[in-house]
């Protein structure tokens, strides 16, 4: 039987994932994780670089997202006109302008993510290269590839968002537009980030996606069986 090897630093992930969604389903201590949610979003960004500093070219990257999705966001829960109509709860912790300051953080750690696992499953295409300069072809399905993952992302988070008090929609439906946003913003910064900052291929952030994709999808699944 094949062993699979997990390191020492993923197994980290999965403890402090496991314990956060027992945190978040038993009633008793819901509350407490919501209010600890930003901490969460710093643990991931920790993780992703712990022992592992980026370089400057993807700092000066992730300082533009941060920034700019901060301001996107801000602009779009104040008007309506870019996600749809929805406000922040308080899960995500210190808010400007009626916008979490850590969402810009989430942004850049998604973008980052899957712009790593774009290049992976590129190289994979490409039997086995790992080549830092795939082409054309290469870069236009790591761009698109990254932002459908972001849309496959959107999807789970969004009901386990309105759960976890991190924002509500009104009328407590999720519109459209909301995924067709997602795509194209994540598209822009998928372009960004490949022709600004893209570096080393950090092996973390495929274990640290899918991690966050399954604490959603539990979460997900938990509430449309019990709730």
């Amino acid at each position: 039987m094949m062993k699979i090897k997990v390191s020492d630093t993923t197994k980290i992930l999965l403890w402090v994932y496991g314990v956060g969604l027992a945190g978040m389903l038993l009633p008793f201590t819901r509350n407490l994780f919501i209010l600890i949610t930003p901490l969460n979003l710093l643990f991931a960004a920790a993780f992703l670089f712990w022992r592992n500093r980026p370089d400057k070219k993807v700092i000066v990257t992730g300082i533009f997202i941060f920034i700019t999705a901060y301001l996107i966001e801000a602009a779009g829960v104040n008007t309506g006109r870019i996600f749809g109509t929805y406000s922040y709860g308080r899960a995500l912790g210190p808010a400007l302008w009626n916008t979490p300051l850590i969402i810009g953080l989430n942004w850049f750690v998604l973008i980052y993510c899957t712009n790593a696992i774009a290049r992976q499953l590129w190289g994979l295409r490409q039997h086995g290269s790992n080549s830092m300069k795939p082409g054309w072809a290469g870069a236009a399905f790591i761009v698109i590839t990254g932002s459908l993952l972001m849309v496959l992302y959107d999807l789970l988070l969004e009901p386990a968002a309105m759960r976890l008090d991190m924002w509500s929609w009104d009328g407590g439906s999720i519109p459209f537009k909301n995924f067709i946003a997602w795509f194209g913003i994540s598209l822009v910064y998928h372009l960004i980030y490949r022709l600004w900052g893209e570096g080393e291929l950090n092996g973390r952030a495929m274990p640290l996606f899918i991690t966050q994709l399954l604490f959603f999808a539990v979460i997900d699944f938990f509430y449309l069986i019990f709730a």
